[in-house]
């Protein structure tokens, strides 16, 4: 008795290998790594490269030879410790609100994202660009804004110069909202579409059969398989803060600056000296990113 040999697996089996032996799937994965280390990571290297030998003063208009002069200039008198810091705490701050708000959204109201005007609403900040949110908060909340005069006009505040300080303030409270409109709603809609494609709706329902109250369904059940997707987001709207110009530059204090905002001047002021302490500023922000790229890899890896 003779037993037919399949075919078919076998004949898909060749037709996926090149004449040579490489499957056609590791020779698109390499194309697109090469593709992108000539288009990104070359780029990106030199640049990094650059400012490294830049900041320790090895090429340059000024520059004498190896030195740290311009890493301690930048560390004990330019303000780079204030400026990292105050750039962590206000991007941390910023995502945490961010992504506390959309958990609650989602988790409270899981339907709306049925209804075209609350997308409306929602994709309508996150296509506005950033410096066209920057001008719409501080004309809105500034002491001569909007939002004073109305104040004024209803009773609120005697004038709207008494209307509290809510853009360029100490507690940076117009920046932090800002940064917050933006990141929310980027990452609202991708939590309503881990709901669809996750169906987190049959899993919370499957816990209520089992005894659990729509609420510990939703807390328990919901806000964690939410929660282990949305984290390597999480890490990259950490780092677009963290990088964002038009909001601190606007919108911002002046001392401690944002990262970015700190770092511009430095390149273009007709002082020589202060340049190297911008490629200084350049290399410390390099570092942030490359961490935070790293973590949201782990975090990546992890959830899938």
């Amino acid at each position: 008795m003779s037993v037919e040999r399949p075919v078919h697996s076998t004949t898909s089996h060749m037709a996926s290998k090149t004449p040579h032996g490489i499957s056609r799937s590791r020779i698109v994965d390499r194309t697109l790594l090469t593709v992108f280390l000539l288009f990104i990571g070359l780029p990106i290297g030199w640049s990094v490269g650059y400012s490294l030998l830049y900041s320790f003063g090895l090429i340059g208009h000024l520059s004498s030879g190896a030195t740290l002069r311009h890493w301690s200039a930048a560390i004990s008198t330019g303000g780079l410790g204030p400026s990292v810091i105050y750039s962590i705490s206000i991007a941390s701050l910023s995502t945490t609100l961010a992504i506390v708000g959309a958990l609650i959204s989602v988790i409270a109201f899981p339907d709306a994202r049925r209804d075209r005007f609350f997308l409306a609403a929602v994709c309508f900040p996150f296509a506005t660009p950033a410096a066209v949110m920057a001008l719409l908060t501080y004309q809105l909340w500034n002491p001569g804004g909007y939002v004073s005069r109305w104040s004024a006009w209803i009773g609120l505040v005697r004038s709207p110069a008494d209307f509290p300080v809510l853009v360029n303030d100490p507690w940076s409270i117009g920046l932090v909202g800002a940064q917050v409109a933006v990141t929310w709603p980027l990452l609202m809609l991708f939590l309503h579409r881990t709901w669809s494609a996750a169906r987190i709706d049959r899993f919370c329902r499957l816990a209520e059969s089992l005894g659990a109250s729509a609420w510990q369904a939703k807390w328990r059940v919901a806000l964690p398989m939410l929660w282990s997707r949305v984290r390597p987001l999480c890490v990259l709207s950490f780092l677009t803060n963290l990088g964002a110009y038009e909001l601190p530059w606007v919108l911002g204090r002046q001392s401690p600056q944002m990262l970015s905002v700190f770092a511009l001047p430095r390149n273009e002021q007709f002082d020589l000296d202060q340049r190297p302490q911008a490629f200084v500023l350049a290399v410390v922000y390099f570092l942030l990113l490359g961490a935070g790229v790293a973590l949201m890899v782990i975090l990546r890896r992890r959830s899938t």
